[in-house]
Protein backbone atom coordinates (compact mmCIF):
# COMPACT_ATOMS: atom_id res chain seq x y z
CA UNK A 1 0.00 0.00 0.00
CA UNK A 2 2.84 2.62 0.44
CA UNK A 3 4.54 1.76 -2.38
CA UNK A 4 0.88 2.79 -4.52
CA UNK A 5 0.79 5.53 -2.53
CA UNK A 6 4.53 6.58 -3.00
CA UNK A 7 4.37 5.76 -7.37
CA UNK A 8 0.92 8.05 -7.38
CA UNK A 9 2.52 10.90 -5.39
CA UNK A 10 5.46 10.67 -8.04
CA UNK A 11 3.22 10.59 -11.28
CA UNK A 12 0.95 13.61 -9.44
CA UNK A 13 3.95 15.60 -8.88
CA UNK A 14 5.60 15.17 -12.59
CA UNK A 15 1.87 15.49 -13.78
CA UNK A 16 2.52 18.90 -11.98
CA UNK A 17 5.60 19.64 -13.41
CA UNK A 18 4.32 18.94 -17.02
CA UNK A 19 1.63 20.95 -16.92
CA UNK A 20 3.45 24.10 -15.26
CA UNK A 21 6.27 23.54 -18.04
CA UNK A 22 3.42 23.80 -21.47
CA UNK A 23 1.81 26.76 -19.27
CA UNK A 24 4.84 28.93 -19.82
CA UNK A 25 2.96 32.31 -21.01
CA UNK A 26 1.01 33.26 -17.74
CA UNK A 27 1.17 35.46 -14.80
CA UNK A 28 0.37 36.14 -11.43
CA UNK A 29 0.10 39.10 -9.48
CA UNK A 30 1.31 37.99 -5.98
CA UNK A 31 0.22 40.11 -3.29
CA UNK A 32 3.18 40.63 -0.65
CA UNK A 33 2.03 43.41 2.07
CA UNK A 34 -1.47 44.50 1.60
CA UNK A 35 -1.66 48.28 1.72
CA UNK A 36 -3.67 50.25 4.29
CA UNK A 37 -4.98 54.08 3.93
CA UNK A 38 -1.54 55.67 3.92
CA UNK A 39 0.68 52.95 1.76
CA UNK A 40 0.29 51.02 -0.94
CA UNK A 41 -0.28 47.58 -1.81
CA UNK A 42 3.42 45.95 -2.39
CA UNK A 43 2.51 43.09 -5.26
CA UNK A 44 5.08 40.95 -7.77
CA UNK A 45 3.97 39.69 -10.85
CA UNK A 46 5.34 36.46 -10.82
CA UNK A 47 5.42 34.02 -13.91
CA UNK A 48 2.76 31.44 -13.43
CA UNK A 49 5.56 28.11 -13.93
CA UNK A 50 8.13 29.73 -11.00
CA UNK A 51 4.62 30.59 -9.03
CA UNK A 52 3.33 26.84 -9.49
CA UNK A 53 6.74 25.50 -9.07
CA UNK A 54 6.84 27.33 -5.66
CA UNK A 55 3.81 26.72 -4.62
CA UNK A 56 4.45 22.96 -5.07
CA UNK A 57 7.84 22.95 -3.29
CA UNK A 58 6.33 24.74 -0.08
CA UNK A 59 3.72 21.90 -0.04
CA UNK A 60 6.16 19.01 -0.56
CA UNK A 61 8.41 20.62 2.39
CA UNK A 62 5.14 21.51 4.39
CA UNK A 63 4.20 17.73 3.99
CA UNK A 64 7.42 16.74 5.14
CA UNK A 65 8.15 18.23 7.83
CA UNK A 66 4.25 17.38 9.06
CA UNK A 67 4.64 13.96 8.68
CA UNK A 68 7.96 13.83 10.41
CA UNK A 69 6.83 15.47 13.02
CA UNK A 70 3.93 12.65 13.47
CA UNK A 71 6.76 9.93 12.60
CA UNK A 72 9.07 11.03 15.31
CA UNK A 73 5.72 10.59 17.44
CA UNK A 74 5.12 7.20 16.87
CA UNK A 75 8.40 6.23 17.04
CA UNK A 76 8.86 7.28 20.28
CA UNK A 77 5.91 5.07 21.10
CA UNK A 78 6.93 2.14 19.55
CA UNK A 79 10.79 2.63 21.81
CA UNK A 80 8.75 2.94 24.78
CA UNK A 81 6.43 -0.26 24.13
CA UNK A 82 9.95 -1.96 23.19
CA UNK A 83 11.37 -0.76 26.20
CA UNK A 84 7.82 -2.52 27.98
CA UNK A 85 8.75 -5.60 26.50
CA UNK A 86 11.88 -5.37 27.58
CA UNK A 87 11.07 -5.21 31.15
CA UNK A 88 9.21 -7.83 30.78
CA UNK A 89 11.07 -10.00 29.53
CA UNK A 90 13.59 -9.51 32.08
CA UNK A 91 11.04 -10.06 34.83
CA UNK A 92 9.71 -12.97 32.91
CA UNK A 93 13.51 -14.53 32.44
CA UNK A 94 14.43 -13.58 36.41
CA UNK A 95 11.31 -15.66 37.55
CA UNK A 96 11.98 -18.05 35.67
CA UNK A 97 15.56 -18.52 37.32
CA UNK A 98 14.40 -18.02 40.49
CA UNK A 99 12.04 -20.56 39.56
CA UNK A 100 15.12 -22.61 38.97
CA UNK A 101 17.21 -22.20 41.98
CA UNK A 102 14.11 -23.06 43.81
CA UNK A 103 13.61 -26.23 42.25
CA UNK A 104 17.41 -27.25 42.44
CA UNK A 105 17.28 -26.24 46.39
CA UNK A 106 13.95 -28.66 46.49
CA UNK A 107 16.30 -31.56 44.94
CA UNK A 108 19.13 -30.68 46.87
CA UNK A 109 16.18 -31.14 49.77
CA UNK A 110 15.01 -34.38 49.24
CA UNK A 111 18.20 -35.83 48.41
CA UNK A 112 19.49 -34.82 52.09
CA UNK A 113 16.40 -36.46 53.33
CA UNK A 114 16.25 -39.29 51.86
CA UNK A 115 20.06 -39.63 52.92
CA UNK A 116 18.78 -39.30 56.46
CA UNK A 117 16.04 -41.62 55.84
CA UNK A 118 18.13 -44.13 54.71
CA UNK A 119 20.96 -43.49 58.14
CA UNK A 120 17.92 -43.59 60.38
CA UNK A 121 16.66 -47.07 59.24
CA UNK A 122 20.11 -48.42 59.20
CA UNK A 123 20.49 -46.79 62.96
CA UNK A 124 17.20 -48.87 64.00
CA UNK A 125 18.36 -51.88 62.37
CA UNK A 126 21.52 -51.88 64.24
CA UNK A 127 19.26 -50.91 67.58
CA UNK A 128 17.05 -53.87 66.99
CA UNK A 129 21.02 -56.10 66.70
CA UNK A 130 22.58 -54.66 69.40
CA UNK A 131 18.93 -55.42 71.73
CA UNK A 132 18.79 -58.70 70.32
CA UNK A 133 22.36 -59.22 71.13
CA UNK A 134 21.78 -57.80 75.05
CA UNK A 135 18.69 -60.19 75.23
CA UNK A 136 21.17 -63.05 74.02
CA UNK A 137 23.73 -62.21 76.66
CA UNK A 138 20.65 -61.55 79.19
CA UNK A 139 19.29 -65.21 78.53
CA UNK A 140 22.68 -67.07 79.19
Amino acid sequence: MKKIFFFLSIVVICAVIYIVLINTKGTVNVDILKGTAYTKDLTKEIGLPLYTLAVLTAGIFSGAGLISLFLGVAQDKVKAYKRELEKTAISGETNASKVDVLEAKIKTLEKAFTSVVDERTKLEVQIKELNAEIDNLNRK
